[in-house]
């Protein structure tokens, strides 16, 4: 029978998204390197090191670091995936054509405030093959519902530049700043984002 790794034990109360509490401790210590030092330059035994553990005590739960690296962004990934079903949903029922949810979108981003702050320092994170099919659909399927299905460059660069300035806007922001702020900020940051494409598909158009 195999028995759980003394400090990191998996009969703990469970945490967030049903793992256990040593699972939990794995992932928020290896936010913290991977926010330090990138996906690159964290290795397991880094992981361990940081917990005051084993390596093997961390491989019990989490074999790899891409292991490590979905279970810290697929829960983004699947906030993201909702908030976009649910605004194709109303847009099929709906005579006024694109939904677009940038409130929705702005809680997202603030519901994984330091997973969104470290990836848009660590880009190449989200090149791995274990997460890529799935981050090119979040970021499509996203960038759509903001935008709309874009087919030329103007739709591809306002599509971007929205997507980038976001999450930028909440890494520059003070680690002491508060949600509410944020929101707030956020918010109008997005509106004028948009305004200004829609500003720009018009005089394309005129």
């Amino acid at each position: 029978m195999t028995s759980s790794p003394p400090a990191l034990s998996a009969a703990a109360p469970p945490s967030s998204g049903g793992r256990s509490a040593g699972a939990q401790r794995v992932l928020d210590a290896t936010l913290d390197l991977f926010s330090e030092h990138g996906f690159e330059g964290t290795s397991l035994q880094d992981i361990a090191d940081r917990l005051g553990v084993t390596k093997a005590a961390v491989y019990y739960h989490f074999h790899t670091k891409d292991e490590l690296l979905l279970a810290l962004i697929q829960p983004a990934f699947d906030d993201f995936l909702a908030l976009v079903a649910e605004a194709e949903n109303r847009q099929a029922g709906s005579r006024a054509g694109r939904t677009v949810d940038l409130g929705g979108y702005v809680e997202v981003l603030l519901r994984h405030r330091r997973v969104t702050a470290w990836l848009t320092r660590d880009a190449t994170a989200m090149t791995r093959a274990a997460v890529l099919e799935q981050a090119t659909q979040v970021r499509e399927r996203t960038e759509a519902m903001l935008v709309g299905r874009h087919t030329d460059a103007l739709g591809a660069v306002w599509g971007s530049a929205l997507m980038q300035a976001l999450p930028g806007a909440l890494l520059a922001a003070p680690a002491d700043a508060s949600d509410e702020w944020l929101r707030e900020e956020l918010t109008e940051l997005g509106a004028h984002l948009l305004a200004g494409y829609r500003k720009a598909v018009r005089r394309r158009e005129a």
